[in-house]
């Protein structure tokens, strides 16, 4: 072989070796930031958005409790308000639960609560409405009939209006249903109703310290009576306010 044809085919060879020994370009490898921690003063500052619960939740309160027997009757056996209070508003809260209202209760058992107790309950709670249900007493014993109370706030017109409207709908429906006496609504300045910040009402469903009325109230008929019209009257006035609540496909009314 000629000089010169060794020559070419020896640089052809090096430059076949250096190119296949050429090593591939390198991957890039991105390593992300950490991020920074935000400091404590500024969080602080951050304004902390609470999110209602429900907005149609309804706090249902039945009275007394516990060491706190409420009125009794006059006549034996003892008729405690405690008890009636208690088994009238599970009758209301299972109604409402029929309509598809969501409902809790600030006792549902015979323990006791303090008045601040029970508005912390609720206003903690966001709910929508406060219904506490009771039963009357008096000194004079020939006194009967039901009564609605709500509080009247001069700075608070908004939710003084609203529970009066709540409270005339719910004696309405419930002098309905039980064909009782209607002594009205009025405003009174109870701690459970000036305290909670939503519309608010207590209901007095009878004397139990009339003998002939507490012997209708103790009955588990009329007292369901009560209950609806307790009830209805809640649902009125949400409809009124445009709270059309889906149904509940597995809540049933009371039996």
């Amino acid at each position: 072989m000629k000089p010169i044809l060794r020559l070419f085919f020896l640089l052809i060879s090096i430059a076949l070796a250096t190119g296949c020994s050429r090593s591939m370009p390198e991957e890039r490898i991105i390593i992300p930031e950490r991020p920074q921690k935000i400091p404590e003063k500024i969080v602080k500052k951050i304004p902390q958005i609470m999110i209602p619960e429900d907005t149609r939740l309804i706090v249902i309160d039945p009275g007394h409790g516990g060491k706190d027997q409420g009125a009794q009757s006059k006549i034996y056996p003892k008729c405690l308000e405690k008890n009636m209070a208690l088994s009238t508003a599970k009758m209301v809260e299972s109604f409402l639960r029929s309509y598809g209202y969501k409902t809790v209760m600030t006792r549902t058992d015979d323990s006791y609560l303090t008045l601040k107790e029970r508005a912390k309950f609720a206003n903690d709670k966001i709910a929508k409405l406060f219904v506490s249900v009771h039963f009357n007493a008096a000194e004079n014993r020939k006194a009967h009939g039901i009564e609605v109370y709500y509080f009247n706030s001069e700075p608070e017109k908004k939710k003084t209006e609203s529970s009066k409207k709540l409270a005339a709908l719910v004696l309405d429906n419930v002098i309905v249903t039980t064909k009782g006496k209607s002594r009205g609504i009025k405003h009174g300045n109870f701690a459970v109703i000036r305290e909670t910040k939503m519309p608010g009402i207590i209901v007095e469903g009878g004397f139990i310290t009339n003998d002939d009325e507490v012997e209708k109230i103790k009955d588990a008929a009329y007292m369901k009576k009560i209950a609806l019209g307790i009830a209805q009257g809640i649902r009125k006035y949400l409809q009124a306010e445009g709270d059309c609540p889906r149904r509940d496909s597995n809540a049933r009314p009371v039996a």
